[in-house]
């Protein structure tokens, strides 16, 4: 399953890279920029860190992608997205009060397969599904408790790269010359994203995305 997903998000560069080196106007292709939240968790092996269960945590999410149109309803979307990932925990000891964040920031290029519900008109629902890859930029913990901030560079216990898969809901609003576009997607992890560091034995990434878009 790794070396599948790793092998369709490579495509998905370069089809990218091909697609945005072609002329815009060519029919069928559309080019777009998104952003938008993310609300982030984590699975852990323990489900716990340190005896406290993980949170979800809100992080942001934007890039650019393109959409090739394909035959019957069907397109191929390529994206290169900065996500913001990871979870947070909340601690309560006595007087002392505050929140542990993981946060885990990826460069995340899925390789979306994409089917529009209906077939024409000014608004057109669709679904997708694919693989992504993301690489990652950023890993620390942030401590903060009764006014006290600590900040902890964890990036050297990460892997630098992660697999997973993308299920999303889409639709798109047709503006004239630009079309409006919004995404509810999950990115599910797949692999593990911890290097073998004392502490949990594997953390994948659960991440719920929504995004505002315009496409050209």
């Amino acid at each position: 399953m790794k070396n599948l997903v790793k092998g369709l998000t490579v495509i998905a560069v370069l089809v990218l890279f091909l697609v945005m080196t072609t002329t815009p106007s060519i029919a069928g292709v559309k080019f777009g920029v998104k952003g938008g939240l993310t609300l982030a968790n984590i699975k852990s092996v323990p489900e716990t860190f340190e005896g406290y269960k993980w949170e979800t945590k809100q992080g942001l999410v934007g890039g650019v992608f393109a959409e090739i149109g394909l035959a019957g309803g069907f397109s191929l979307q390529p994206e290169v997205l900065y996500v913001q990932k990871g979870a947070k925990i909340s601690v309560s000891e006595g007087e002392i009060t505050g929140t542990l964040k993981a946060n885990i920031d990826y460069i995340e290029i899925p390789l979306l397969f994409k089917y529009n519900l209906i077939s024409g008109g000014p608004t057109v629902p669709s679904v997708y599904v694919g693989p992504f890859v993301g690489f990652n930029t950023k890993g620390e913990f942030v401590i903060k408790a009764n006014g006290y901030e600590e900040r902890e560079d964890i990036k050297d216990d990460l892997k630098s790269t992660e697999y997973g898969l993308v299920f999303g809901l889409g639709l798109t609003q047709n503006l004239g010359v630009l079309k409006l576009t919004l995404d509810a997607r999950y990115d599910l992890g797949l692999s593990n994203i911890i290097k073998e560091v004392e502490g949990p034995e594997s953390i994948k990434t659960r991440t719920w995305l929504f995004m505002v878009g315009f496409a050209f």
